[in-house]
């Protein structure tokens, strides 16, 4: 028989939920806390406006690195993108750099290792690939979470490497959507111009940079919606008779004119030009 006081096993099971329940609802607003007013703790949480600097380093390093006289390259654009986060209730934001090099049949493993080893041994850049060879794949930390990764295949024509900053805290003063520079038209080179009128384009372009190791200044022309020509090795022909040609398939061709790269793409009636002077 229950004596007065005591309480029953219902009522005791009762204080006992209510008393978990109100410490999940401590806890849970100790997080929320902390993840908004609490300093970053560790290297990973350094927000993108410290990680950016070194972006552009690691990037004038890759393009330095990826180069070649069999090979054309071109700077890509720095990216952000907003759809990562860093706890279930606090957004973040990852920037990369695309560096794309375009090869020859048969030699984008050459050239993804070639690119490893041209890399600053502090890298520590590898190449691996699969059982049958035919995939391979490049890493390279440097440092302070920014990491250097490509993959390809072995029949690739072209390998993508991208400097990445993984996700991170946003940060003020930032430009997530920065506009597209256009250079003046003294520091175009001929080859940029000489393409674009080949294929009777207007000479709009825009233009991206980054900084190479040694101090000089890499830049990639670039002039989108040209009207594409109905046969594009034909409109070429006239400006890659001297060149180094890297590809000349229907729809893209790739060639060198000294040390300047060239890449012309078209389809559905539209082309597309860059031209790369890089730090060689």
């Amino acid at each position: 028989m229950q004596g007065a006081g005591e309480a029953g096993p219902g009522k005791r099971r009762w204080w006992l939920v209510a008393l978990v329940a109100a410490w999940g609802v401590v806890l849970a607003g100790g997080v929320v806390w902390s993840v908004r007013n609490d300093p970053p703790t560790v290297a990973e949480q350094r927000d993108i406006g410290d990680a950016l600097p070194l972006v552009e380093r690691v990037t004038g390093a890759v393009l330095a690195a990826a180069d070649g006289p069999d090979r054309t390259v071109e700077l890509g654009a720095l990216r952000f993108d907003r759809g990562c986060s860093l706890t279930p209730v606090r957004g973040g934001v990852e920037a990369s750099r695309d560096v794309v090099v375009r090869v020859r049949d048969d030699q984008a493993a050459g050239v993804l290792e070639s690119i490893a080893e041209g890399l600053p041994a502090g890298y520590g850049a590898g190449v691996r690939h699969n059982a049958a060879s035919t995939r391979f794949a490049l890493h390279a930390d440097a440092g302070e979470f920014v990491g250097v990764d490509s993959e390809v295949a072995d029949t690739s024509r072209a390998v993508t490497v991208t400097v990445s900053t993984g996700c991170r805290p946003l940060s003020e003063g930032v430009d997530y959507a920065p506009a597209p520079v256009v250079p003046p038209l003294g520091e175009v080179p001929d080859a940029f111009l000489d393409a674009l009128s080949a294929l009777q384009g207007e000479r709009v372009y825009s233009g991206v940079e980054v900084a190479c190791p040694d101090g000089r200044v890499a830049r990639t022309f670039v002039a989108d919606d040209v009207k594409g020509p109905a046969d594009l090795g034909r409109a070429l022909r006239d400006v890659t008779g001297g060149a180094v040609v890297v590809r000349a398939d229907a729809g893209e061709w790739a060639y060198r004119v000294g040390e300047v790269s060239v890449v012309v793409t078209e389809g559905d009636g539209v082309a597309r030009v860059a031209a790369t002077i890089s730090c060689r």
